[in-house]
């Protein structure tokens, strides 16, 4: 797929900003927002075209061609290595060094900084340097789900551009191009975040969705053999914490909307609607509502990957109706 800034969808403001600056970008750009937002897609997509020897993404020069390879001597992308903490001092130091060479093919060096809010503060001090006092050929672009964590002077230097949620109808469009169906529940739990949208369409996803759903319905507020399933449950999802809670807490707020409603058009999760009628039909409302609680309370829990045994417990007590 060609990807070029007219062929983006969302963010109409900040592709505005940078289709301006094709010609003469700022030399350095902050893309900020939660995960999800097409922060990288768009720093990939404003790179190849800054990088095009006609600016227009063309897929035919040899910039192009050597970007779509991933071979491009005047294009770089920095992240953190899986095993390392952080982007560390080296790391910004090599592409100092680099910078120092000047371009080969094109009139810019383009260098995107993945999740830079992962640089040691020497990392981002060595880079301050740089973004004070930049060569006019190097470009820098970073990408950052946390703009609190990166220094001040790093984003006094930058261009801040902050990325918004979708609407429904970019939501649509963005799954169409992936050749998904837009499925009403999915543009209600979406949250305007493209990334969740198109997890929904996973098998994983839906598997894990649909477990998560069937504990629920199985759920009678008392077995303690079930709440020892749910102990494994948090093994399950202990790398997705923010997945189960989301799942039990828009079931329990639908359950909850429709046992007091007995209107079905409130449900967000359109899919389920004979689930969560069941729910709703099988407990009280206060019932329903201390749950819904509980789980509010625990999905603010500071890092779910180090609940000790004794939250576990006292979370299986709660849930036990203890």
């Amino acid at each position: 797929m060609n990807m070029n800034l007219d062929a983006f969808i969302g963010q109409k403001g900040l592709v505005a900003t940078l289709k301006k600056a094709l010609i003469r970008p700022f030399h350095a750009y902050i893309f900020e927002g939660e995960k999800g937002l097409g922060k990288k897609l768009l720093a990939m997509t404003f790179s190849k075209q800054v990088l095009c020897e006609k600016k227009i993404a063309c897929g035919v020069c040899k910039s192009c061609r050597l970007f779509d390879a991933l071979t491009h001597p005047d294009f770089k992308i920095i992240k953190r290595d899986e095993d390392k903490k952080e982007i560390s001092v080296d790391a910004i130091r090599e592409i100092i060094k680099d910078i120092s060479r000047g371009p080969i093919f094109a009139s810019k060096k383009v260098y995107i900084i993945q999740e830079a809010e992962e640089m040691s503060t020497s990392a981002q001090n060595a880079l301050l340097k740089t973004l004070e006092e930049p060569p006019e050929y190097a470009l820098f672009i970073l990408t950052c789900n946390n703009l609190e964590r990166l220094l001040p002077t790093v984003v006094s230097r930058s261009l801040v551009l902050s990325f918004k949620r979708y609407s429904s109808s970019e939501i649509s469009e963005i799954l169409k191009s992936h050749g998904y169906e837009p499925k009403d529940y999915v543009l209600k739990l979406c949250r305007g975040n493209p990334k969740i949208a198109l997890d929904f369409y996973d098998k994983e996803v839906q598997n894990k969705r649909d477990y998560i759903f069937d504990k629920l319905l199985s759920y009678d507020g008392a077995s303690f053999s079930l709440i020892k399933e749910f102990e494994s449950d948090f093994e399950k999802f202990k790398d997705d914490f923010a997945f189960l809670f989301e799942t039990v807490i828009y079931f329990l707020r639908d359950a909850l909307m429709f046992k007091k409603t007995n209107l079905v058009e409130l449900i967000t999760n359109t899919d389920k609607l004979e689930k969560i009628v069941e729910f709703a039909n099988k407990h009280t409302i206060s019932h329903i509502y201390r749950l819904l609680q509980d789980f509010m309370m625990l999905e603010k829990y500071p890092d779910a990957n180090v609940i000790s045994d004794n939250v576990l417990d006292m979370i299986f007590l709660k849930l036990s109706g203890g």
